[in-house]
């Protein structure tokens, strides 16, 4: 009877311990599978940007608008004529300024990529980025300003962080290309225009 008591007093413990360890393993699996659909996200905001800029190192010896023009132009087919810019899209959209040189996307974003505001939907971050700083040239714009001002107010702090990475990746190729400036002893700020002795220089490319 002692025996019998022991045996079972054995197999109940081990019985505790794998549940124990069954749910410990299930509480991991479940953070490896938020961790993995959250680097999804974050890949799927990067695969169409790189797309459109993975030559940039074959047009650094083109201006920083003839480099996104060129590299709009090689996405579109040759036997497909390539309709001068719209002249609409200045007064319907962004009537405070010209946009005719910025080109749009000539892919479509990747399903389930953050939806940028209307207004900037047709066009890769970078170019919306460069839009919105051609409406506030003179300001000094923090990312997390850019990004609310190119996704609105409805992005949840996940949203947001994606967005995050995806926006600062975009302000570090445009400020490598020359497109715009950040500006010196700041975290996350840039501005349109280049002012002496408050922001960057453009990076001088290697020939």
């Amino acid at each position: 009877m002692t025996d019998s008591s022991e045996i079972l007093r054995l197999l109940i413990t081990e019985r505790d311990r794998y549940i124990l360890e069954a749910a410990d393993i299930e509480r991991r699996l479940s953070l490896i599978k938020n961790q993995v659909n959250t680097l999804e996200a974050l890949l799927s905001g990067y695969v169409q940007e790189d797309q459109m800029y993975q030559s940039v190192g074959r047009l650094s010896n083109l201006s920083s608008t003839q480099a996104l023009l060129q590299e709009s132009t090689r996405q579109v087919p040759q036997n497909q004529e390539i309709s001068p810019p719209s002249t609409t899209t200045k007064a319907s959209v962004f009537g405070d300024v010209d946009v005719s040189d910025i080109p749009k996307l000539a892919i479509t974003r990747k399903p389930g990529a953050l939806v940028l505001l209307p207004e900037y939907r047709d066009y890769s971050i970078l170019n919306a980025v460069l839009i919105l700083m051609r409406r506030h040239p003179e300001t000094h714009m923090h990312v997390d300003a850019i990004i609310r001002d190119l996704y609105g107010d409805g992005l949840d702090a996940k949203e947001f962080k994606m967005a995050k990475a995806t926006v600062s990746k975009m302000l570090s190729t445009g400020t490598q290309q020359g497109v715009w400036y950040r500006v010196l002893h700041t975290q996350g700020m840039y501005t349109l225009n280049y002012e002496k002795g408050v922001t960057t220089r453009a990076v001088k490319k290697m020939r």
